[in-house]
């Protein structure tokens, strides 16, 4: 009697512990509908890293970076392009195009979101304009659009071409709101330049940095006012595009495109591109195409002059330890400390894609493109830009 009472409490306690597994399991579930998928790709992690695969003779550390990636950018899916100051083209790519494990693995030739690392492209054609001149730096934006003076903020009529290359325009959109980035409402910008004249800065022009898409999508227009093109013309016609390569994005996914990991995403998902006006964001986060593409946009801008895109003003009033500080013209310096020679970065982010440029002082390009969001929280991202300079820097990328 003994034993089968003893028998039956020892099956009613792992029915009982049982019952608590299913119901934490299920409390799990509801509460954190993305929890299993991201804890999924813990397991999945170690598969798309032995798919890395890199071109002959790539630097070591370039496998090394995509590995990287992987697990702490959360991207199943990346490419990596560099050029060395002399020219020399390597590239890596990880993952699939389709899907993880999928059927179609990820080419050099593999479409993605540039997302913000677009504000480069735009630098290197406003600089490009300056060095012509076509444009000088302290050219006021509102003169440069023909607009009248009858201003709301009358500061609006200091507001320059080098304020609006380096975020330093006088808006803010932590402290108020991205006018380029609302929800289901058409910016302003670029259709109807004369609600400038409404615009109402939180700084004077020159003040403070914040980051600004508005100030990129005014360049644009500036360029389309002293050139007499559309801004998606002009650069595809000054860089020369090939049939196939760079292109911008209209909102849907175009063919060739990857796979993009929403899992880390806490808002949006596959369809977020209905929100946005992509038209509108062209020279702000508006381009696609592949890392090595990209590269040379930017390796062969570094050789032409006077003005580079390194030859912002980025001394000013920051912190180059700190990331997406110290703007200058379509990038940033970061410098981890006075000891070590800075990294000039330009970091992208759009729902799913993540993105980077990084060039030394001496000209090597790199470009870092993932399809996937880090994990929210933590320091993923200055982990990565600090990886990066450590292995930009002069003792490491040999």
């Amino acid at each position: 009697m003994k034993m089968c009472l003893s028998s039956r409490l020892k099956d009613v306690g792992i029915v009982f512990g049982l019952v608590v597994i299913v119901a934490a399991v299920a409390h799990f579930i509801v509460t954190n509908p993305l929890g299993p998928s991201r804890l999924l790709y813990y397991v999945q992690t170690p598969f798309i890293q032995w798919n890395v695969q890199c071109s002959e003779d790539a630097p070591y550390w370039m496998a090394q970076v995509q590995r990287y990636a992987i697990s702490e950018m959360a991207a199943p899916a990346s490419q990596l392009a560099f050029i060395s100051a002399d020219g020399v083209l390597s590239h890596c790519e990880a993952g699939w195009k389709d899907s993880i494990l999928g059927n179609e693995v990820l080419l050099p030739e593999s479409r993605f979101r540039y997302a913000s690392i677009t504000k480069t492209v735009t630098a290197i054609a406003i600089v490009d304009l300056v060095n012509k001149g076509a444009l000088s730096l302290d050219d006021k934006i509102v003169e440069v659009l023909e607009l009248d003076n009858n201003l709301k903020d009358p500061r609006v009529a200091d507001i320059t071409i080098e304020h609006l290359l380096t975020h330093r325009g006088g808006w803010d959109r932590v402290r108020g709101q991205d006018v380029m980035f609302m929800m289901s409402r058409k910016p302003w910008c670029p259709l109807e330049p004369e609600k400038l004249a409404d615009s109402k800065l939180m700084y004077s022009p020159g003040e403070t940095e914040a980051y600004s898409n508005l100030g990129y999508c005014l360049l644009g227009l500036a360029l389309e006012r002293v050139t007499g093109v559309t801004f998606r013309d002009y650069v595809k016609n000054y860089f020369d595009i090939r049939e196939g390569g760079v292109k911008f994005i209209d909102g849907p996914y175009l063919p060739d495109e990857v796979n993009y990991d929403f899992r880390h995403e806490n808002f949006y998902s596959k369809n977020y591109y209905q929100f946005f006006d992509f038209m509108a964001i062209s020279s702000s986060a508006g381009l696609s195409g592949n890392a090595k593409d990209l590269a040379e946009v930017v390796s062969s801008s570094l050789k032409r002059g006077p003005l580079t895109i390194l030859d912002g003003d980025m001394h000013n009033d920051c912190d180059p330890e700190e990331v997406q500080q110290c703007y200058g013209f379509g990038v940033f310096r970061f410098q981890p400390n006075a000891d070590v020679s800075p990294i000039f970065m330009h970091g992208g982010k759009l729902p799913g894609a993540a993105s980077l440029i990084a060039i030394s002082p001496k000209g090597d390009v790199l470009v870092w493109l993932g399809a996937g969001s880090r994990r929210p929280g933590g320091d993923g991202l200055a982990n990565f830009y600090r990886r990066i300079h450590l292995l930009l820097s002069e003792k490491h990328y040999h």
